[in-house]
């Protein structure tokens, strides 16, 4: 078989099918020449999910004459006027979009450059063109693609359904907007406007503004701000800001998380990870976190040349970004140690008028208590107080605390308090559960691990799977203060524990950790898996619901949430606290 050169046209599609994926893919890459050519205003209108057409218009420096048909020919770009591909300043550098567009559909250019008095025009059909003529524009570039992949009908054939490929397309306009404050994007599809967001104005607050735009403000009013944490290692300057989402605003996948490296939206496994290892174990298992992050570093620390969407980057340094994320991220939720998201007080709220129309209806129909079959046993132990002005005054200080004072332990469980804003419902297990996983966590950080030898072994039977899990993380359970030695047949024989689990069931807790470890198994990281069998050690010594707590314990409990990171959430994410503001309980009796 002898060697021969493709045809151009074939070159064409098949660089095409590298670029262009989707009519979003072409969406993409339309948008990144508008902003490139400084456009503050863009305007976009498909029709049936991008396949019909997709037209961007933009009030951008337009194109000159004599370059019309040149900005259509592969390889050829204004953006690398230096030829270094190490220092890449602009979206677009490959000079493959156009081109590539324009080999799969029927495309048109109309643009004005800003210095010339007259538009032109170009018509590129399956990539043939002929002369440019006249064109009625009055500023910038307007691109519409009609037809996309009809001389490719293999590939039209495995497009979605017009509403996905639409959704598509609207996803890759609102990170555009996100990461470009400073111009407005309207978007229209198959002839009704979906959104119009204008430049933003403040320059101070224009990323928190556009975040609370296209995010909402349930995320922007409580997110978590990162202002320019940065890293320098050999001259080189990496930084990172933007917005973090509390734990306890999490999603059941990743579509609420936008990752952007000088200005391009990234989808990168591994920084996801460095982002989700920064929450650890804040989140419940298999929810994801909610943010939104801009990294900045010099254009020669990256490599963006690796994927044809350029949605891949390669670092210099690797750990250096990795330690810039997770760096930044836990410093910011430590300072936000007790913060939940009114959300949860949202959901409160909305049961508490469920409970209180069922109850209504009860009453209605059967004119008796509800509480008269015992339904509902309430049970609240009071908290005692003296009538005197030493303990008003003390009552007053402590309300200026966060989780202020405690009122009254509910089911044995529940501690509720109040505040200088309003009520606050604390989970008592929950809450102790995470301030001994992070009292273990310091104590190994510091290489202070007090062990407690056993003055009788415990021997604990286990069944052949957790027998070796426990038996293949000897070491691992050695390093945070168990020692642990195979004894017998289907045994093992514990000597030492850690001091800090007191007067714990040693014989459950192994148990129960060889259970846990062979049925979810453990993560590769080291840390991971010892913050993993902390977590399920600290269950065990926390305090149990259904425990009677005095006033003081539930108080000391209040203080030492607020000095403990990660106090908002206990070892499996969910929260430990709800708050109900004076606001909140109003609504529920109509008067605010």
């Amino acid at each position: 078989m002898d060697i021969r050169r493709l045809p151009e046209n074939l070159i064409n599609q098949i660089a095409a099918g590298e670029v262009v994926e989707r009519p979003s893919s072409a969406l993409k890459e339309l948008i990144e020449n508008s902003i490139d050519a400084d456009s503050n205003q863009i305007d976009i209108i498909i029709d049936n999910g991008g396949k019909n057409l997709i037209s961007v218009s933009d009030n951008g420096t337009g194109i000159q004459k004599s370059l019309i048909a040149l900005a259509i020919e592969r390889h050829a770009t204004s953006k690398l006027p230096n030829n270094d591909l190490n220092k890449i300043n602009y979206l677009g550098f490959r000079g493959e979009a156009l081109p590539s567009i324009a080999a799969v559909s029927e495309l048109n250019i109309q643009t004005k450059f800003r210095d010339s008095n007259q538009a032109w025009s170009l018509d590129v059909v399956a990539g043939n063109f002929n002369e440019v003529y006249p064109s009625s524009l009055q500023k910038g570039t307007r691109i519409s693609v009609k037809k996309l992949f009809y001389s490719t009908p293999a590939r039209l054939k495995f497009l979605k359904s017009s509403l996905v490929e639409k959704s598509h397309c609207h996803q890759i306009i609102l990170k555009q907007a996100l990461v470009n404050p400073l111009v407005g994007f309207k978007f229209q599809a198959d002839g009704r406007e979906i959104f119009n967001i204008r430049p933003e104005t403040e320059t101070d607050n224009s990323y928190l503004n556009r975040v609370r735009n296209v995010m909402g403000s349930s995320f922007s009013d409580e997110a978590i701000k990162i202002e320019n944490f940065k890293l320098i290692k050999e001259n080189k300057t990496a930084t990172i800001y933007g917005f973090i989402g509390l734990p306890t605003l999490n999603k059941s996948n990743y579509n609420q998380q936008h990752l952007f490296i000088n200005g391009r939206f990234i989808q990168d496994r591994n920084l996801s990870g460095a982002i989700r290892a920064a929450y650890r174990d804040t989140l419940p298992k298999g929810r994801f976190p909610v943010f939104c992050l801009f990294i900045n570093v010099p254009p020669e620390f990256i490599d963006v040349n690796v994927h044809p969407g350029k949605t891949e980057v390669r670092f210099q340094d690797n750990a250096l970004i990795r330690s810039l994320i997770v760096g930044s991220i836990s410093r910011e939720l430590n300072v936000s140690y007790a913060q939940t998201t009114c959300d949860l007080s949202k959901e409160t709220l909305k049961r508490f008028d469920n409970s209180t129309e069922l109850s209504l209806n009860i009453r209605n129909k059967t004119n008796q208590s509800f509480f008269e079959h015992g339904d509902i046993i309430p049970s609240v132990k009071q908290v005692k107080q003296e009538n005197n002005q030493s303990d008003v005054t003390k009552i007053v200080d402590q309300e200026d605390f966060p989780l202020g004072v405690a009122l009254a332990q509910f089911n044995k469980n529940y501690i509720i308090s109040r505040n200088s804003n309003g009520i606050v419902i604390i989970d008592q297990h929950a809450a102790h559960e995470r301030l001994v996983l992070e009292r273990m966590k310091l104590a190994r950080q510091n290489k202070s691990i007090e062990k407690q030898i056993l003055l009788l072994p415990e021997v604990i039977n286990l069944e052949p799977i957790p027998l070796a899990t426990i038996t293949e993380n000897i070491e691992l359970l050695a390093d945070i203060g168990f020692i642990i030695e195979p004894f017998g047949n289907g045994m093992v024989v514990v000597r030492e524990v850690p001091a800090l689990i007191g007067e714990a069931n040693i014989k459950q807790i192994i148990i129960d950790l060889g259970d846990d470890i062979s049925s979810t198994g453990l993560p590769a990281s080291y840390n991971a898996k010892i913050d993993l069998i902390l977590g399920n050690i600290a269950c065990h010594r926390s305090v149990r619901s259904g425990r009677n707590l005095n006033e003081t314990e539930m108080n000391e409990l209040l203080r030492e949430m607020e000095r403990t990171p990660n106090s908002g959430q206990c070892n499996h994410g969910r929260p430990t606290s709800i708050s109900l503001s004076l606001k909140d309980i109003e609504k529920l009796f109509n008067r605010a």
